[in-house]
């Protein structure tokens, strides 16, 4: 009698399609511990990722008037499978330095360094202030829209 062994890994080639676009940060962890939490953060990871699975990953602060500020220092990459694993492999460092990508879909992106620290984002949502509601709605963080209607 046979049996099949199915894995329940998922292809880290599936998790591709899911990082370009603007990342905030959640939490940090260490040995399985949270180190921090983020309730809010005053910049967002942005992901640009090439159909050569080249990129830049570039630090930027939303603005009240729904644009960016944008650095001008950006981390330069290219994106590796190696051992069912997927890897952020930045290229302009002088020493090299990789991230893993351990998960990545449309709620959260998911990164872990050599060190053991693991990152978890969540997608990039702008806060949305309402002038003729009470109160500010909090499904969204840091673009500001004005509703004079």
């Amino acid at each position: 009698m046979s049996s099949l062994i199915f894995s329940c890994q998922p292809n880290p080639s599936s998790y591709i399609s899911h990082i370009e676009g603007y990342w905030e940060i959640v939490s940090v962890a260490k040995n399985q511990e949270k180190i921090k939490e983020f309730k809010i953060s005053a910049s967002v990871d942005y992901f640009k990722i090439n159909s050569d699975l080249s990129g830049y990953r570039k630090k930027v602060t939303p603005r009240f008037d729904g644009a960016f500020q944008i650095f001008k220092d950006q981390s330069n990459f290219k994106l590796t499978i190696e051992a069912n694993k997927l890897w952020i492999n930045y290229l302009n460092n002088e020493k090299p330095y990789r991230e893993e990508i351990r998960r990545a879909n449309k709620a959260s992106l998911i990164l872990a360094n050599k060190d053991g620290f693991i990152y978890t984002y969540k997608p990039y949502e702008p806060l949305i202030f309402d002038e003729w509601a009470s109160g500010i709605t909090t499904n969204r963080k840091l673009m500001i829209y004005w509703n004079h209607l």
